[in-house]
């Protein structure tokens, strides 16, 4: 699955011209893979575990978080992958991000619905504003941050 993602990543990277960067569409990919997660374990939640959809929502939050930020570490920011300790110092920040990234998302896709009642424009306004503030504050604050990179440029790594 790693090397699949990794020359889906490389192969949208060359069709958009290096306009979009191999990280921030590994990280939508992973992210995809992660809606998938979502779904099966709510819906596996929901018939085995709970008829209640904020428990089973909350357990399917968890796992595609969990799912989402191994793989990230993997594939995504493998070049910054972390390792020892700080993998669940790393875990817990994921956690906090991803959480501001849901809020943002709901903030913005209500905020658009408000104007133009046009639910599937707005939950995609929603989606992108998560989707950018979750890689963004992940890769700085998780992977860069404890991998070390931070504030070392990328001459002094070669």
């Amino acid at each position: 699955m790693l090397h699949l993602i990794n020359t889906l990543s490389a192969l949208i990277h060359r069709l958009s011209r290096g306009l979009l960067p191999t990280t921030l569409i590994s990280f939508l990919i992973v992210g995809s893979l992660g809606v998938v997660v979502h779904m099966t374990v709510l819906k596996l939640s929901l018939h085995f575990i709970s008829g209640n959809f904020r428990l089973s929502n909350g357990l399917a939050m968890l796992c595609a978080a969990s799912f989402n930020y191994t793989l990230n570490n993997k594939s995504t920011f493998r070049h910054d992958g972390l390792r020892g300790k700080r993998v669940l110092a790393g875990y817990v920040i994921y956690l906090a991000i991803t959480s501001l990234g849901l809020a943002a998302s709901l903030l913005v896709s209500g905020a658009v619905f408000d104007r133009t009642h046009a639910p599937m424009m707005a939950a995609l306004c929603g989606i992108v504003v998560g989707s950018l503030w979750n890689y963004f504050m992940s890769y700085n604050f998780v992977w860069k941050l404890l991998s070390g990179r931070l504030g070392r440029s990328k001459d002094a790594e070669a």
